[in-house]
């Protein structure tokens, strides 16, 4: 919107529509996409750093982090069975008989247990990339680390120098190492997921566009970590944001001051007279526009909300008669000439809703949101599965999150500005930004009071009251 102050007219430039979709709808091809793009070729594009991506999109850091982590898991894994194997293939132990079935059933169970723990919590495909390490992750993995060392240093001086033949003893220094291993996995469990689970920090998150705030609760996390929560929660609870809803179009134009006549009382020269009129000119124009500044603000929002309203009323309308038109039939009437496929009842009626929808989605600033083919795609989804008019409807009228316009790419690219580092923890008024693209998420982080609750009884004798009547009270 450019505004002129010298002609004093308001030109508007509103997003540029397509107008034939709407009566050109007859002729359709069955080509829809499985999902709606958010907004034009010109919204898709991302102006970040080269980033050094390898397989599966992980850069340098996580590689390498990811063969340690490996390599470290496979050593836990295998080290409770070649303890078994080595000095039964080296020198021959002796059968200690059904005391060693069980002790090999059980080592054999909790080899099983930590193999499907140590994928579940280091090697399952995570829901987000980071951009540093996680300093408990890494501590844990030391701390086992030097567990197996200290485990295969006694392996190695009270076993194979003294070549143990005993295998009872060997399974029950086996079955030791695997319960240590357990208790390591029971703590890195504690430690990386039960301990975030307390609520100690209040979050508040706005988006910088058009200031829509959301509060959460956090635990004691990072803060890469947290920006992963925050992150998952803004797509779910924020409404996808659209730049041309912000404000509704202005088609008033500023009023001309042409009429006016300023006399010289004071009965200066004609030079004087006439820079003193083009300046009292200016004054009064500007004058004028503050006053009227705020009513036509608020005339101009007062018929935007009119126009949609109106527009909403003729769209459900038109919904609810396309709709009368569809029937599901039963299965001894397929063989029916008549018999359309959803897709096929969706492409008839929506000729009948097409033009009020277009003309919905253009006075709310919608229309770069919708194709004609994700419309018709959803219009035979709710066709077939017996939805109410009002609930196709539902996608149009009401503002969805920003996860209903994903695109089938699933990566999300963002990126962390912050003073601290990403792996330090939150504290009391960390502030940080989560940037895409145009949309920053500034969130700022307050802690938890501490609750003092103390009890006090309730008096039931001297819960009793009298009225107090005079003549100036109504009761």
């Amino acid at each position: 919107m450019a505004d002129d102050l010298d002609d004093g007219v308001i030109e508007v430039q509103v997003i540029p529509q397509d107008d034939n979709w709407g009566e050109t709808a007859t002729t359709i091809t069955e080509t829809a996409t499985s999902y709606c793009p958010s907004f034009d070729g010109e919204y898709d594009t991302f102006d970040e750093k080269p980033k050094t991506r390898f397989a599966l999109g992980l850069n340098f850091q996580q590689i390498v982090s990811l063969l340690i982590s490996g390599l470290l898991g496979l050593l836990a894994v295998c080290s409770p069975i070649a303890f078994v194997l080595l000095p039964v293939l080296s020198w021959g132990t002796a059968s200690c008989g059904s005391l060693c079935d069980g002790k090999f059933i059980s080592l054999g169970a909790k080899v099983v247990v930590l193999l499907g723990g140590i994928w579940a919590l280091y090697f399952r495909q995570g829901k987000a990339i980071m951009p540093r390490i996680q300093i408990l992750k890494v501590s844990i993995m030391v701390l086992c680390f030097i567990i197996i060392i200290c485990f295969w240093l006694f392996y190695a001086f009270r076993i194979i120098e003294n070549r143990e033949k005993n295998l009872f003893n060997i399974l029950d220094y086996a079955i030791s190492y695997t319960d240590s291993m357990l208790f390591i996995h029971y703590l890195s469990l504690v430690v990386l997921w039960i301990k975030h689970r307390e609520k100690t920090f209040t979050i508040k998150v706005v988006r910088s566009t058009d200031g829509v705030s959301r509060y959460y609760n956090m635990g004691q996390l990072s803060l890469q970590s947290t920006a992963i929560a925050v992150l998952e929660k803004y797509y779910r609870d924020f409404h996808e944001y659209n730049p041309y809803q912000e404000r509704p179009p202005s088609r008033t134009k500023a009023k001309q001051f042409t009429g006016l006549k300023i006399y010289d009382v004071d009965g200066k020269g004609n030079n004087d007279a006439s820079n003193i009129t083009s300046q009292a000119r200016a004054v009064l124009a500007a004058t004028t526009r503050r006053r009227e500044g705020r009513n036509e603000r608020f005339y101009e929002e007062s018929e935007f909300e009119r126009r949609v309203r109106k527009r909403k009323a003729r769209l459900f309308v038109a919904t609810e008669e396309a709709f009368g038109h569809v029937a599901r039939i039963t299965q001894e009437k397929y063989n029916d000439g008549n018999a359309m496929e959803p897709t096929e009842a969706a492409q008839a009626i929506f000729p009948s809703l097409a033009r009020p929808l277009q003309k919905y989605l253009r006075t709310t600033r919608q229309q770069p949101l919708f194709t004609m083919e994700c419309i018709i795609k959803h219009l035979a989804h709710c066709i077939s599965s017996d939805l109410s008019p009002r609930a196709f409807l539902e996608r149009y009228v009401s503002n969805q999150p920003c996860i209903a316009f994903m695109g089938p790419d699933r990566k999300q690219e963002w990126t962390l500005i912050s003073v601290d580092s990403p792996h330090r923890s939150l504290r009391e008024g960390t502030v940080f930004q989560l940037k895409r693209e145009d949309i920053i998420l500034v969130v700022t982080v307050r802690q938890i009071p501490l609750f003092d609750l103390e009890e006090e009884p309730f008096d039931i004798e001297n819960n009793r009251f009298v009225l107090r009547l005079n003549s100036e009270t109504s009761v």
